[in-house]
């Protein structure tokens, strides 16, 4: 299957996409990953570098409007882990991917300007009208399924609930499990992943699996 990790502006999206991918490699479903890095700045191909985080999965550059062309989503438990680049600045990029996505996971951060970016931007397309434009051009005539990853939080903090519910209203699924703010996944970018199913990612596997999201037991994730 492949996941495209998506977010109008920077909101931790390619940590988020690295440590999640390593959650994924870690699980007892031996998933096999291979990354796609889509997003001009390369950070999540850097990142994957023998000299820097030295990745034990591949990650090749992709950033391309031909996305869909140049890249058949994987079968079974072969997950490709798609960083994209900003959807604002980078659309047509967005909408190749948005054609062949199994899944979207839309990182937010719970402020005020992560909700304008996504919801109502001053000078971009919402991310639900890039979603709906997506659907004419898929085999199944509508959108991919698109779940809110919370990133960033603070415990205790009502933004957290506030922002859930907010998202929730404007149609969108949110992830139970949030991924806290912390130095361990902030300053983590440039070396290597270690013990990320132990983290707040493993238990989003975990939740992705339970909600039908990712193939276990040698089938494919049920939609």
């Amino acid at each position: 299957m492949l996941i495209a990790n998506m977010s109008p502006r920077t909101t931790g999206k390619t940590t988020d996409t690295g440590w999640l991918s390593h959650a994924l490699l870690e699980d007892a479903e031996d998933y096999e990953v291979v990354g796609y890095d889509a997003d001009h700045s390369k950070q999540f191909w850097s990142w994957s570098r023998p000299e820097k985080g030295d990745f034990a999965f591949p990650v090749h550059l992709q950033a391309s409007a031909k996305f869909h062309v140049e890249v058949a989503p994987p079968m079974g438990k072969r997950i490709a882990m798609v960083d994209c680049g900003h959807t604002e600045n980078h659309i047509f990029i967005a909408d190749s991917i948005l054609r062949v996505a199994d899944l979207v996971i839309l990182h937010m951060s719970p402020t005020a300007a992560d909700w304008e970016r996504i919801c109502e931007p001053e000078t971009a397309k919402p991310f639900k009208d890039i979603l709906a434009s997506s659907a004419p051009l898929r085999a199944t005539g509508k959108p991919p399924e698109t779940w809110v990853l919370l990133n960033r939080t603070v415990a205790n903090a009502s933004s957290t609930g506030y922002y859930r519910e907010e998202m929730s209203k404007e149609g969108y699924s949110v992830f139970s499990t949030v991924i806290p703010r912390s130095e361990r996944f902030g300053d983590s970018m440039g070396v290597p992943v270690e013990g990320a199913a132990k983290t707040a990612f493993g238990a989003l596997v975990t939740e992705m699996k339970k909600r039908g999201l990712l193939p276990v037991g040698g089938q494919g994730a049920s939609r």
